[in-house]
């Protein structure tokens, strides 16, 4: 059963995601916050090797991520059993394979938009880091496939989403932001550095 994460962090902490340019992204975040802690979303600790923590929003993937990652990771990820102030509700489709995550935050059912901007809010509003750097994750609309060596499969051929969902994903970015749930994050690239901007150097 999946416990309740008790550390409060500080610092920055750069989120990674898994576009292909994760890698450019990283190394220039990393020259401009050498201590940063590094997080990831989903598989990308198949990729990242410093990746010791990371959200999904599927937690059905967790032995999946695991696996990839060929190392002790730890899956954070929102409760399956959740209420939201007008009675409990329950994920649909009870699965076994979420009894694999190892937190979960029962304060960030409200998280929405891609995995990497889950993982970002994750890291500032649950972790409690200052400042949230977001690494390969542009969501660029005509950009949409992973990077080289990542882990998993996308759901469209090449491409892990079609146009609308990226549009979705950023209009929920833009309303996080519009209610202050953003204050602290930027990105290194994309549309989401046109949102949120860039890291001061």
């Amino acid at each position: 059963m999946a416990a309740i994460y008790q550390q409060r962090h500080g610092g920055c902490a750069i989120v990674c995601g898994a576009a292909p340019s994760l890698f450019e992204d990283l190394a220039k975040a990393k020259a401009l916050r050498p201590h940063a802690d590094i997080l990831g979303v989903n598989h990308t600790p198949s990729l990242v090797p410093e990746i010791q923590h990371v959200w999904t929003q599927h937690g059905d993937v967790a032995a999946s991520i695991k696996a990839s990652a060929g190392r002790e990771v730890f899956v954070h990820a929102r409760p399956r059993k959740y209420s939201d102030g007008g009675g409990t509700w329950f994920l649909p489709v009870p699965d076994h394979r979420w009894a694999l995550v190892d937190y979960e935050w029962p304060t960030l059912t409200w998280v929405c938009g891609s995995s990497g901007i889950a993982g970002a809010l994750w890291a500032r509003h649950g972790m409690g880091y200052d400042e949230v750097i977001m690494a390969g994750i542009p969501l660029n609309r005509k950009q949409r496939t992973y990077a080289d060596g990542y882990a998993s499969t996308p759901k469209f051929g090449r491409d892990f989403a079609e146009d609308h969902q990226v549009e979705n994903w950023l209009n929920h970015l833009r309303t996080h932001k519009a209610n202050g749930k953003t204050d602290g994050i930027t990105s290194m690239s994309g549309e989401t550095a046109s949102i949120l901007g860039v890291p001061n150097a």
